[in-house]
């Protein structure tokens, strides 16, 4: 399904995460793997040890050669950048890039090194507001990257375990589709939020009708062979979202960046409130999908 994914590295931890990691895309056999190097930025240009661009070429070649030992095809992109720019710069490099290579997927770590988002890392927050291909970030927990050569000890395939989060709109429904076409999946949870206290008086009025349309995704997924466990919640969807996604131990969070509210002319530039909490706050992986244009 994924058979050629753009892979943007920055060399952190969570970008070494991936490397370890991204043979488990179901159906990859290509990866775009691609560096921005912003020389101004670069700490060690120019001090004897090799201009930034030549050491970036160097890290380059090392991952591209343990991602080549996947069995998987490689192709390099290296942007060297002579002025400071805005990480919004950046990430534009990264959809040009994405779209010219005609890419199935970005996947990117959710961490970066700029401190104006500590949570998710200023590049993928711009990537994910603004790419109209589905994008995979890959959250780290402090201390649990791996080496280049490593995934985590014990963890499960990404899309063994997707918790899918649901608002019964459009936008959520097409994820349902995206997801039932991914092979390898072991489970799906299917999760329904009211955005009400769980003391709310009016709860059981909201309760009973999302229960009945959830149960009966779930019968339509158990028909195509899914194994599938169904929720429905109240109080803050993300942090319900992310609360069920830690105690269901989950791979993968698939979800759509537009809600029940959303305005189809702004939807190639517009992320839903829900989802970006979910993404600054999770400790899994999440998968971001928008409906086709």
């Amino acid at each position: 399904m994924y058979q050629k994914v753009l892979f943007p590295t920055d060399f952190s931890p969570h970008s070494q995460r991936i490397t370890g990691q991204i043979r488990e895309i179901p159906g990859i056999s290509e990866v775009v793997l691609m560096h921005v190097v912003d020389t101004p930025g670069q700490p060690g240009a120019g001090d004897g040890a090799g201009t930034a661009s030549e050491q970036a070429r160097s890290r380059l070649a090392k991952e591209q050669k343990i991602l080549e030992s996947q069995g998987l095809t490689v192709k390099v992109e290296l942007e060297v950048i002579e002025h400071t720019i805005p990480e919004g710069s950046i990430g534009s490099r990264i959809q040009k890039v994405a779209e010219r290579e005609k890419v199935s997927m970005i996947i990117m770590g959710a961490r970066g090194k700029s401190p104006h988002d500590l949570l998710l890392g200023s590049v993928s927050t711009w990537v994910l507001h603004h790419t109209s291909i589905p994008i995979l970030l890959v959250k780290s927990k402090p201390g649990d990257a791996p080496s280049l050569t490593e995934s985590i000890p014990g963890s499960l395939p990404v899309f063994s375990k997707v918790l899918v989060p649901t608002d019964f709109s459009a936008p959520a429904e097409e994820v349902i589709r995206f997801v039932k076409a991914i092979s390898g999946i072991n489970e799906i949870i299917l999760l329904h939020v009211i955005n009400k206290g769980k003391d709310d008086p009016r709860l059981p009025e909201y309760l009973e009708p999302a229960t009945k349309k959830i149960d009966m995704m779930k019968k339509e997924l158990e028909r195509s062979g899914f194994l599938v466990k169904t929720y429905v919640l109240a109080g803050y969807p993300p942090d319900e979202i992310n609360s069920l996604a830690d105690e269901e131990n989950v791979t993968l969070i698939a979800l759509s960046p537009l809600g029940e509210g959303w305005v189809r002319e702004l939807k190639e530039f517009f992320v839903g409130s829900t989802t970006y909490a979910v993404v600054r706050r999770a400790t899994h992986p999440v998968l971001v999908v928008r409906p086709p244009l």
